[in-house]
């Protein structure tokens, strides 16, 4: 009895096993068919089961309906390839949608270049890529996967490298040098992370024998408005001492433009008034260092024009007044911000001192500061998010940010507003 009711059993198992697995791939094909990704010819054809190949040849029409993913789109509006860049292409498997949750008609997502090439600067410690040029896969690159998806997506770019700490005004002029002899007689649009856009806003509003067209600027979490976090280091660890030179340089060239003006307003003295209020007044000292006279010793060997640059002090009082905005760019800027940065993260101890300043940042700069011309958006990520910097990211409660769907948003609304 008991080898009856065992034999049973394992016949029931079988039968519901195969009931469920035929159930199964009648909703997998089902599903497949709703999301359009088998077509109708096949699947008549496959329902109908003709017993000859000349009845399947002329069962199926010579031009059957192409699959969405194959389909080409016509002008410069087109899809990224799903193999490289995932993120960029609705995903073509069954099981991926599911998690996807997407039942319904899949949507193409498509990004367009702009008209004009995109040149991308780098901030602070920033670099185009590093590595030897002779073994690619070692490699690291500043904008990881940015450049390829940029160029992929039609674009020219051109990937800049200047200084990794020195001064803007030393950043600006090897920037203006490299695209004087890569960009002549071009149109440009400048895409600048971090302290980039400073080197960018100096190289437009100082450097005029360009044989380049600068049609844009766009910054992305640029502290436009200084750090106050480079205040901290200032105040608690003495960098930034090489202030009151850069300070005096830029005062130099305000000057010299200041001359050049009066030159020509000999009979017109409202303008030599205005010439001359161009010269802000000089901020106060910063405060003492309380580090040890020994450290404060090796402070100068570390210390880089950058880091006096950054400060809040350097851009509000003297970077900014004698920095205008050129009428003829256009300028665009994006914020970034977090709701919390774990204090153990490398960004969790600047995070708190920003936030006790200037509110909401993403661990370097706060929105308030990235603000700059037209303001687009904030968006959910850390500073390093920006140039999709890869790293171990532990204690983070915000969803993954998506840097190259966020460049090819940046690169569709350049062209969507004319460049």
């Amino acid at each position: 009895m008991l080898l009856n009711t065992t034999s049973f059993l394992v016949s029931h198992i079988r039968t519901s096993i195969s009931a469920t697995v035929h159930s199964t791939n009648s909703l997998y094909t089902s599903l497949k068919s709703s999301l359009g990704l088998v077509n109708a010819a096949s699947t008549t054809t496959s329902q109908n089961s003709p017993r000859h190949k000349d009845e399947i040849s002329s069962s199926s029409p010579a031009s059957s309906a192409v699959p969405w993913y194959d389909q080409e789109i016509e002008g410069n509006q087109i899809p990224l390839g799903h193999e490289q860049y995932p993120s960029l292409q609705p995903w073509r498997g069954l099981n991926r949608r599911i998690k996807n949750y997407g039942y319904t008609a899949p949507v193409a997502s498509t990004y367009t270049a702009p008209r004009y090439p995109i040149v991308l600067c780098h901030g602070l410690f920033g670099f185009d890529k590093l590595g030897p040029e002779s073994i690619p896969p070692l490699q690291i690159h500043y904008w990881n996967g940015v450049e390829k998806a940029l160029a992929k997506l039609g674009a020219k770019v051109v990937v800049a490298g200047v200084p990794r700490t020195g001064a803007i005004k030393k950043r600006a002029e090897d920037l203006h040098k490299m695209l004087s002899s890569t960009m002549a007689g071009m149109p440009v649009n400048f895409i600048a992370h971090s302290m980039g856009g400073l080197d960018c806003r100096y190289l437009i509003s100082h450097i005029h024998d360009k044989n380049y067209d600068v049609q844009s600027l766009t910054t992305l979490s640029t502290p436009h408005r200084g750090s106050p976090m480079m205040d901290w280091f200032r105040d608690n660890v003495g960098v930034g001492s090489l202030q009151q030179a850069e300070e005096e340089a830029m005062r130099k060239l305000v000057q010299m433009a200041s001359d050049a003006m009066n030159t020509y307003s000999d009979h017109s003295p409202n303008l030599t008034s205005t010439s001359t209020t161009m010269n802000s007044p000089p901020p106060p000292p910063p405060p003492q260092s309380p580090v040890s006279p020994l450290l404060s010793r090796l402070i100068p060997f570390v210390d880089t024009p950058a880091y006096a640059n950054l400060t809040t002090t350097y851009c509000n009082q003297v970077f900014n007044p004698n920095t205008p905005d050129d009428p003829r760019v256009s300028y665009y800027s994006y914020g970034a911000s977090l709701p919390e940065i774990p204090l153990w993260a490398p960004l969790g101890f600047p995070w708190e001192v920003i936030k006790a300043r200037e509110g909401e940042n993403d661990g370097l700069v706060s929105t308030q500061s990235a603000r700059w011309g037209h303001y687009i958006e904030t968006v959910e990520a850390d500073h390093w998010d920006l140039n999709n910097r890869w790293r171990l990211k532990i204690g983070y409660s915000h969803k993954p940010f998506d840097a190259v769907d966020f460049y090819m948003n940046v690169a569709t609304r350049l062209y969507k507003e004319g460049y």
